[in-house]
This record gives structure tokens, sequence and C-alpha cells, in this order.
């Protein structure tokens, strides 16, 4: 009788359990989609992810995605502080209105959420500026659901110098992490974040391949081998990091695909991914967009005119470049290149 109570529970768990494994991650490793967020909100917006960005999503089969906190030029450094935590909670809010997302802690959330045919988020913060100098911010943020750390963006914050967009850095950028930079990546390694070194520059890089003992990842980095914006990875840092365990995620940002423009394409974007495969192995290749064309601060001129994206958003890229990675690997490693590679990082670092 005990037996008989009992069964029909531990099925439901079992049948759960089963489906998450059958459930194959497609992660976008990088969005900016918190800023339209929060700027529809503002104006009287409900449901904005579900109105705005599902039909995208849900078309390029896309199961998960790493909501990045970006902090605009204009409010460095007072606003940094208020500006996150006025995006999550925005996040938040939507939520209670898009009942087709769920915000994740771990990597096994993440999967209950796919399974339950939800769209994973993960929070990063891009750039350390909403911390300032005070070590004691990220644990906060840690408990408002964050669990990526992108040390830097491309300016200079208490943490580290991020890598200059220009073609010759200026010396005065090229500066490894601070004391507190250090004392920073250490804490989000002991609370269980992933560490991101898109944005970081290269001597920053270096030192954070040199310390660290878990995996870390490049969420939104090309090669600059064959695109040669220092915004992209060299080829010592794309063996660092797969050598550590880590994970690089395509960019489609026009200028960090080709030099030429005309030659800013998806297949410059595919010949980024033959290259980190060919190089490093397919397990240390990854998909993380950077799509900013469909974004309303974009559109309101952040971007300069002609410097944009490959795709138009999430619907288009589904088709000319998710779609071209099922055709040219394999299952299993397109499967690792379209989520499960980050997974995997997401699971040693955040826990299942």
């Amino acid at each position: 009788t005990h037996a008989a109570l009992v069964r029909p529970h531990a099925l439901r768990y079992a049948e759960a359990e089963i489906k998450m494994m059958k459930t194959k991650i497609v992660l976008d490793a990088h969005f900016d989609m918190l800023l339209d967020v929060l700027t529809l909100r503002r104006r009287g917006g409900h449901a904005v992810m579900e109105e705005r960005f599902l039909p995208g999503l849900r078309a390029a089969g896309v199961n998960a995605v790493v909501c990045s906190v970006f902090i605009l030029d204009e409010l460095v450094p007072e606003g940094a502080l208020r500006n996150a935590l006025d995006q999550i909670s925005a996040l938040r809010a939507d939520l209670e209105e898009s009942p087709s997302f769920a915000l994740c802690r771990s990597a096994g959330e993440c999967r209950a959420a796919a399974a339950d045919g939800k769209v994973a988020l993960f929070l990063s913060l891009e750039g350390a500026e909403p911390i300032g100098r005070d070590i004691l911010l990220l644990r906060v943020f840690y408990e408002l659901g964050v669990r990526l750390l992108g040390l830097a963006w491309s300016r200079r914050n208490y943490a580290c110098d991020g890598v200059s967009f220009a073609a010759a850095p200026p010396v005065s950028s090229q500066g490894s992490l601070t004391d507190f930079g250090r004392e920073l990546a250490a804490e989000a390694c002991r609370l269980g974040m992933v560490i991101d070194v898109s944005h970081l520059n290269d001597a920053g890089f270096r030192e954070i391949a040199d310390v660290m003992k878990v995996p870390f990842i490049a969420s939104h980095s090309n090669c600059r081998s064959l695109a040669s914006s220092p915004r992209n990875l060299a080829d010592w840092q794309l063996a660092s990091l797969a050598a550590a365990g880590g994970v690089t995620g395509m960019n489609a940002y026009g200028p960090f695909a080709a030099d030429d423009p005309s030659a800013r394409t998806p297949e410059a974007l595919l010949a980024h991914l033959d290259y980190i495969v060919s190089h490093c192995g397919a397990g240390h290749a990854g998909m993380g967009l950077d799509l900013c064309a469909c974004l309303l601060y974009v559109n309101a001129g952040y971007i300069d005119e002609g410097d944009t994206d490959l795709f138009k958003d999430h619907a288009d890229a589904g088709e000319r470049f998710i779609k071209a990675v099922r055709g040219r690997y394999g299952e299993g490693e397109a499967d690792g290149i379209l989520g499960e590679n980050f997974m995997r990082v997401f699971e040693r670092v955040m826990g299942c």
C-alpha cells in the first residue's frame, strides 16, 4: 500500500527529469534587452518580453538568454548602481506579466524552465560599474539573481581597464587588474558566478587566465585573426580560454565579423566559428549574438550608422545562423555550439 502511494509521486519526478534531459538548451549568451524592458515599462508598457522578444526567440528556437545589465556612458559613475537596480526591478516586474520567461540562478533551474516550455533567463553585469569599489555590493547583486560578472565594458572602472574600440588602443588603457579587481574576481568565484572577459583588455585577460581555477567565458567575442578589432580575441587568448575549459560566443556585430564592410555577412561569422572549432575544438565555441539593432536605445543613435548587426533580430539569426550551424556540424557539435557548451561551464561554476 505504501509503495502504491509513493509510486505516482516518484513517477512524476522521473518524468520531469527525463523531460529535462531531453530538452536541449539553445542559448544566446549576450542580449541587452533589459534596456528596452526598463525603457518601455517607464513609458507605461506591460509584458514587454512577451510582446517584444518572445516571438523572435521562439522562431529561432532559443530557449535561454543571458540578459546583460549594461550601463550607458552618460550614467557612469554616479548613476550606475541606480540604473542597474532599475533594470533588475523592471525585469522582475515584467516577469509577473510575461509567464513564458523565468529568471534562473543555476544550470538546473535553466533546464527545468526550458523543459517547462519557458525561456530561461540569466542575469549578468556587463561591467563592474554598478559595484563601484564596494565589494559588499557584489553579494547584493548575487542575491538579486546575478550569476555572471563581466568585469569590464570598453572603458575604465575601479576593477580594470576595458579594451578600447580603437585600432591602436592608447597605452593608458592597457593596465592590468587593480587590487580591487583581483578581490572582485576572487569573490565572484567564491559565490559561484561565471567570469566573463568580453570587453576586458589584454593585460586583464592575461591575469584572469593565470589565476582562474574554474572555467571562464568570453560571452560575445570573435577572432582577432579574422577581424582586427581589439574587441576580438587573439589566438593566445582563445587558447588560454579553451585550456581553462571556457567558451567563446560568436558576436553578430558587423565590425567584429569583418574589417571590410562589404564582407560583413553571416558567412563571415561562420568563418569565425570554424576558426575556433579548428584551433580550439567544437567544445569551446558558443553563441553570444549581442543583437542591438532591434533595441530602442540603438535606434536612438547609440551605435554609429553603418556599424550594425548581421541579423535584424533573433528570428533572422535563427534562419541565417542557427540553421547554418546545424547544417554545418554534426548534431552533438551543433548542440554544444548553440548552447550546451555554455551550459557545461554554468553547471561547473553555478552548480546544477
